[in-house]
């Protein structure tokens, strides 16, 4: 019993040394996941096409930082507005080569951000990135172009309802409006090209606590 009185001592030091130590790496994830998330949001709105934004900079396994700070979300916002991007006709793919496959993904992670995302602000700019990408699939004949143009109007007004003060989703809705009149519902390069992603590339929505 004396012998462990005397051990006591050192080993509350070293466990106290112990949590010291792993409270100061969660305090340099904080600050690492902060500053990671702000420089590469700088610089995706330079260059959308690389690979490597938003990877963790963590020292502590399993990322225990992302989780207090609620990034999941965000992260997931980011990464699915790159692939968005990166699916756009003309655009870069990163070396893939795979444009329709990217489209596939990118549609599916809007979808999902558009149905649960944690803010109605992102719930709202998935849903108008849907629209753009759904008025801007090519469409040869006259029905199919109808039914392009009645996705996409259910996809902005979507985006409007979830929050109203988005413009891009405002006006894109308009357009599509515009686009059902006789007259009007042809689909060229002109009237695709009218359709608004959001200010910031759409990054104006941080979400995530940051």
């Amino acid at each position: 019993m004396t012998r462990f009185r005397r051990a006591l001592p050192p080993i509350a030091a070293v466990v106290l040394l112990g949590l010291a130590v792993v409270l100061v790496l969660f305090a340099t994830d904080v600050r690492a996941w902060q500053s990671r998330v702000a420089r590469d949001d700088v610089a995706f709105r330079v260059q959308r096409s690389h690979v490597g934004y938003w990877r963790t900079p963590t020292l502590l396994p399993a990322d225990p930082a992302r989780s207090v700070l609620g990034l999941g979300d965000a992260l997931a916002f980011r990464r699915a507005l790159q692939l968005f991007w990166l699916s756009t006709v003309g655009a870069s793919t990163a070396g893939q080569a795979d444009l329709a496959q990217l489209r596939v993904v990118a549609e599916a992670q809007l979808q999902t951000l558009a149905d649960s995302a944690a803010t109605r602000q992102e719930r709202s700019t998935a849903a108008n990135l849907l629209g753009v990408m759904a008025v801007t699939t090519s469409a040869a004949d006259s029905p199919t172009q109808t039914a392009t143009v009645e996705r996409a109007k259910r996809y902005f007004g979507l985006a409007v309802r979830e929050e109203p003060t988005n413009y891009a989703a405002r006006l894109n809705l308009e357009l599509t409006l515009r686009l059902e009149k006789p007259g009007k519902s042809r689909l060229d390069q002109d009237a695709r090209g009218g359709f608004g992603f959001g200010g910031a590339n759409g990054l104006g929505v941080i979400g995530g606590g940051l």
